[in-house]
């Protein structure tokens, strides 16, 4: 069953002018008509009224939530931006005392690092390859 109705548009109020404008300058690639914009605005319109009357801290709650994400969104790309540099000062860190291994000398630091555990010594890290950090 369908149904009409009629919309009077006062021209001379600014809010009715800019509805008429938006109404009569639709993409039709992005919106099918006018008649889906407005069912689509009426019924936005009234559920975000319900909402708030059942919830009169609705809007509070989107508001903290958007920035929310925005920190969110922001710290973590902060966090990736700095990350290179934080795993690349520890690499540094823990290569500082040990000498990168030639291939000969790495087979020994092996079978060496294997017995010094053995005796409850502290492990050499020197037989580890760090170029998988692209240093």
């Amino acid at each position: 069953m369908v149904k009409m109705t009629c919309f009077r548009f006062n021209l001379d109020n600014p809010e009715h002018a800019k509805a008429w404008e938006y109404l009569h300058s639709i993409d039709k690639d992005k919106v099918k008509s006018g008649n889906t914009a407005v069912v689509k605005a009426v019924n936005e319109y009234f559920d975000r009224m319900q909402k708030l009357s059942d919830d009169p801290y609705f809007e509070n709650r989107q508001r903290e939530e958007r920035f929310v994400q925005q920190i969110v969104s922001e710290v973590g790309k902060a966090f990736i931006a700095e990350m290179p540099k934080f795993l690349a000062s520890l690499m540094l860190g823990l290569s500082a005392g040990y000498p990168i291994p030639t291939p000969q000398t790495a087979v020994s630091s092996v079978t060496e690092s294997n017995n010094n555990t053995e005796n409850g010594d502290n492990v050499d890290y020197s037989a580890i390859d760090f170029g998988f950090i692209g240093g």
